[in-house]
């Protein structure tokens, strides 16, 4: 069996009976001698059931956003978009969702690929016809003022009814939200009520697959 799957089982396994997240990761990795790229590759698709079943049941299907109101989770979002153009791998989790593996980062180059992935998202949003979409951006995110007005201006070119800003308090002010959120973070989305998995839907639209732990060698 593939180290990883079997890696993958055995935290499931622990946090069955009981183990913290945290300590069943690093104790399995540690017995397997995963590697530091593998183990957050792990940490970001293996979930307990608990956590599985409840955060499917907030997952809103593609479709059910028209006429909603949606705020969207910027960079989270984006990250995972931009990883088709960048041809980087993004992975399908326990929980449903598609995460990349894009660490946390206080700087960001925009590239033709920002702009190829915002595209493809307000394309998405386009396609349906929520009410309206707020965009936010990490303010403490280096050039996310650039990013957020290119998005604005283009909400308006897709005829998108919304806005783009950024904050400082990105995570706060989603964890408050009581309509639709868009992204795969998974402590927010411990923390709406409903949750759209975008980088799923938009890969669905541009015939894009995901891919599964049995796939890494």
């Amino acid at each position: 069996m593939n180290i990883l799957l079997q890696a993958a089982e055995d935290i499931r396994y622990l946090l069955k009976v009981g183990y913290p997240r945290d300590s069943a990761i690093r104790f399995v990795c540690d017995h397997h001698r995963i590697s530091k790229a593998q183990r957050m590759l792990l940490s970001r698709v293996v979930f307990d059931l608990t956590t599985v079943l409840t955060r499917k049941s907030k997952m809103a299907d593609c479709g059910a956003i028209d006429g909603a109101c949606v705020w969207v989770d910027g960079f989270n979002v984006l990250f995972g978009v931009e990883c088709i153009f960048l041809n980087e791998p993004v992975f399908v989790c326990d929980d449903g969702f598609f995460r990349d593996l894009r660490g946390a980062a206080r700087s960001y180059r925009l590239m033709d690929t920002s702009f190829q992935a915002i595209d493809a998202i307000l394309s998405f949003f386009s396609d349906h016809n929520p009410s309206r979409v707020e965009f936010l951006f990490d303010a403490q995110i280096s050039r996310s003022g650039e990013l957020s007005a290119v998005c604005g201006k283009k909400l308006k070119s897709f005829g998108i009814n919304g806005i783009s800003r950024t904050s400082r308090r990105v995570d706060f002010e989603l964890k408050r939200c009581r309509d639709i959120v868009a992204t795969s973070d998974g402590i927010i989305i411990d923390k709406v009520d409903r949750v759209l998995n975008p980088v799923c839907c938009i890969f669905k639209k541009m015939g894009k697959s995901a891919k599964t732990l049995d796939e890494v060698s």
